[in-house]
């Protein structure tokens, strides 16, 4: 396997993660205080949508290294 593919693997796994995140809120790890400062300057609502387009974007980026 290549070396871009694995790295295009990992980006949608990355991406999947995140969007898992954002909706799902696990208490251990919503509470960790980077989160929790992202939660402070973007509100709630503002922390998903900032986690999902992070994942959303890894997951476009690792599509495009597949299909490169």
């Amino acid at each position: 396997m290549e070396t871009l593919t694995i790295i295009a693997y990992a980006l949608i796994l990355y991406g999947i993660i995140a969007i898992a995140l954002a909706y799902f809120k696990p208490n251990s790890i919503w509470k960790i205080g980077k989160i929790q400062g992202f939660v402070q300057l973007l509100g709630e609502k503002g922390t998903v949508v900032f986690f999902t387009l992070i994942g959303v974007a890894t997951i476009a980026g690792g599509v495009y290294l597949l299909l490169k």
